[in-house]
């Protein structure tokens, strides 16, 4: 009877432990399904997608767009984001384009043939002036080794003020949108960017977007760096750079304004309610520390108690 009542504890602490463990991991995938739940209710067909109309555009005097948009997003060219004249800092952008990128590009930005690859050093006419200031001001461009597979962000060589004239310079060669985003994140959906997010992007940045590994030495960045804009974001979804698919016509403003509101706040400042953030690694490490710590800690105890005299 004296050794069998042990071995019945230590069976029943056992028993206690499994249960205890079954359910944290029951209770944890039912609160990930709740979290990155899609739904499509709040998709709007008639909302702009980037690009101007009839309707919800606004010209100078020449005839020329400036603005254009919705009440989501405004889409103002580099001369009515900076305040200077179209000639003012065409002028400006073409002095800084010759010194920094014609190298690459071509004196005309019409691209430049690198051992018969003609994507090697690609045309920029008609990516819109949102493309070229996104990668110079994200620090991509331009690049100090052009031969790499991905340009990594880094801090711009550049000033904002420079790289919108660069912008301007080219975009008059030849027109392109978009223009440049200004995001109104005021009165976006942090639910549904992040049902938003967890359907188009996660994926790829994973759903903490940490980021990832992708074929062939190509990667999809961390956006928890708060050195990406808003506006950044807006023109990443819209244009998509490198390998990132482009978004142009699948989602409308609201739906690239809700994203960018829950990039800027969930994944850049991350409210770790339960205590230490982990890296943001998510469900994977959390996971790992709860059973590790938690259900490790609770089977030592169990033998422990079973062990007694």
């Amino acid at each position: 009877m004296n050794a069998t009542f042990p071995s019945l504890r230590r069976s029943i602490a056992a028993m206690f432990v499994l249960c205890l463990g079954t359910f944290s991991i029951f209770t944890s995938s039912a609160h990930a399904e709740d979290e990155v739940g899609v739904t499509s209710s709040n998709v709007n067909t008639k909302s702009n997608i980037g690009q101007p109309s009839a309707t919800n555009t606004t010209r100078d005097a020449n005839g020329n767009i400036v603005q254009y948009g919705s009440d989501a997003i405004t889409y103002q060219s580099p001369s009515k984001v900076t305040g200077k004249t179209a000639a003012e800092l065409q002028a400006i952008g073409r002095a800084l384009y010759m010194e920094n990128c014609a190298s690459c590009h071509g004196l005309k930005a019409d691209g430049v043939l690198a051992k018969g690859n003609p994507e090697a050093y690609p045309s920029l006419l008609g990516l819109g002036p949102a493309v070229i200031d996104f990668w110079i001001s994200s620090g991509r461009m331009p690049a100090a080794d052009p031969t790499v597979i991905q340009a990594a962000r880094k801090p711009s060589r550049l000033s904002r003020a420079q790289s919108l004239a660069i912008s301007a310079w080219v975009s008059s060669l030849g027109d392109g949108y978009p223009y440049i985003p200004k995001v109104n994140s005021k009165d976006a959906s942090l639910s549904s960017g992040l049902s938003l997010f967890a359907l188009n992007c996660a994926a790829c940045h994973t759903i903490t977007g940490g980021g990832d590994a992708l074929a062939l030495g190509t990667y999809a960045p961390s956006l928890q760096n708060s050195a990406i804009t808003a506006t950044q974001i807006a023109v990443a979804i819209r244009s998509g750079p490198g390998n990132m698919p482009n978004f142009g016509s699948s989602l409308t403003d609201q739906q690239v304004a809700d994203i960018v509101k829950y990039v800027k706040s969930d994944i850049q400042n991350p409210n770790n309610i339960g205590g230490a953030g982990l890296g943001g690694l998510g469900p994977v490490a959390e996971g790992f520390v709860a059973l590790a710590l938690g259900i490790g800690i609770l089977a030592l105890a169990a033998f422990w108690v079973g062990d007694r005299q």
